[in-house]
């Protein structure tokens, strides 16, 4: 009895240990963003006070220029509670709308990318006047 008790016990050790790794390896910016099932983009380069806007569809030039550009990037996810701008004038946000129909919002900044986790972009900085030419480019004003 204790044998298959010591069995479990290190089979439950050795799931956690795998999950932990699993959760905090690094990655890809566009997987974590899941850029493959992306096919509506907004970006909000410039924080005016409120804005309203409506997510459409962009074309798959762009979802591919997007996804080239993300996926240049590494990321980690952070034990970080919490964020505080160090940035301002690098951050944009961006909304995302899936083929699923369900939508995400993501502020990204300089070294980290927050949605409801905090990442750390490990090899930072994100190139911002990419981001700035590529809003210009799918919102046209």
């Amino acid at each position: 009895m204790k044998k298959y008790l010591f069995i479990s016990l290190l089979l439950i050790i050795i799931a956690v240990i795998l999950i932990y790794f699993y959760k905090y390896r690094e990655q890809n910016l566009g997987d974590l963003l899941d850029i493959g099932n992306v096919n509506k983009v907004h970006i909000i380069t410039q924080h005016k006070g409120s804005f309203q806007f409506e997510l459409k569809e962009v074309d798959q030039e762009y979802i591919n220029k997007l996804t080239d550009f993300l996926n240049q990037y590494q990321v980690k996810l952070t034990n970080v509670h919490g964020w505080v701008s160090k940035y301002e004038n690098e951050r944009f946000e961006l909304f995302l709308g899936y083929k699923n129909g369900k939508s995400d919002r993501f502020t990204i900044e300089h070294d980290v990318v927050v949605s409801t986790r905090v990442y750390k972009v490990l090899n930072a900085p994100l190139d911002y006047k990419w981001i700035q030419e590529f809003e210009r480019n799918i919102n046209p004003k």
